[in-house]
């Protein structure tokens, strides 16, 4: 319905902003991140979804295309509402997210108020063939630009390299991830060379 909402903040708490555009106020649901990253802002511009459900009527906001992405799968999974996903994206980020599913880590998501063991096995089970909508955003947590610029770009041309071989997006994050874990290469080749390694496991 709406692609995004672009307006001036006027009320803003950890799980609802206001914004005004040209008069009208839209109230939108958010999670914490976007609640951070609207700390210190007048003038923002949230991506949206509008949820419908019987006498549900709801419009969420997030800071980025990936985090609402990242929702939109967490509510297509069976059992997994709104509010569950709201308190999922609000404990992780869309890469920490991915990559507890691509590690089938239960236990990441477990530790998210609401969600036991049964729900934590589906969400791996439901998202492990749409991961790779939101393993883009991985490459941001995979490496810290901030503290590593060069590393950051050999990983991202390892992977474009890897994606173009036909590796499949998860397989490939995983493998990155273990070669930064291990700290084992330092060219783009030798990363794709470990890497194919890995894969080929």
């Amino acid at each position: 319905m709406y692609e995004y909402i672009k307006g001036e903040i006027v009320h803003l708490t950890p799980t609802q902003a206001v914004l005004d555009n040209q008069g009208i106020g839209y109230l939108l649901q958010i999670g914490l991140h976007t609640y951070s990253a609207l700390q210190d802002k007048k003038e923002v511009m949230l991506y949206t979804m509008y949820y419908v459900r019987d006498d549900v009527r709801d419009l969420y906001g997030f800071f980025s295309r990936e985090e609402r992405t990242t929702f939109e799968l967490l509510i297509g999974v069976t059992g997994v509402g709104p509010s569950t996903a709201r308190l999922v994206i609000s404990a992780m980020t869309p890469a920490q997210i991915a990559e507890a599913v691509v590690t089938e880590d239960e236990e990441s998501f477990k530790s998210v108020k609401g969600i036991g063991t049964k729900t934590a096995k589906r969400l791996i089970l439901d998202l492990k063939d749409k991961i790779d909508r939101i393993a883009i955003s991985d490459q941001e947590i995979i490496i810290d630009s901030d503290k590593a610029p060069g590393l950051k770009t050999q990983m991202d041309e390892a992977r474009k390299a890897l994606t173009a071989l036909g590796f499949p997006p998860n397989k490939i994050s995983q493998a990155l991830r273990k070669i930064r874990q291990d700290k084992s290469a330092d060219t783009v080749e030798n990363i794709v060379k470990q890497a194919l390694k890995l894969m080929s496991r």
